[in-house]
């Protein structure tokens, strides 16, 4: 039995959320719980903001559903890159 980590991080690198998967899970059906999971706490009064200015991801969560879900989120930009492994 394998899992998977998923991890949204800022762009310093530090975790925002986390969400453990079973390892045969894609990738793409998971990109929106762990959108859902991010809470940044507010450095003044207010709310905590939830929603990231812009997503970068691998080429696992381009799916169409992720897509159409970016677009009703009103989330900017979806940057989808092709990572290398070596």
């Amino acid at each position: 039995m394998t899992t998977k980590v998923h991890l949204a991080c800022d762009g310093r690198g530090r975790p925002l959320a986390i969400l453990v998967t079973p390892g045969q899970r894609h990738d793409s059906v998971c990109a929106r719980p762990l959108l859902e999971r991010i809470r940044v706490p507010p450095t003044g009064p207010g709310r905590p903001r939830c929603r990231p200015d812009q997503v970068i991801a691998d080429k696992a969560y381009s799916s169409c559903g992720f897509r159409a879900y970016r677009a009703t989120s009103r989330l900017r930009h979806l940057n989808v890159t092709c990572l290398s492994t070596g």
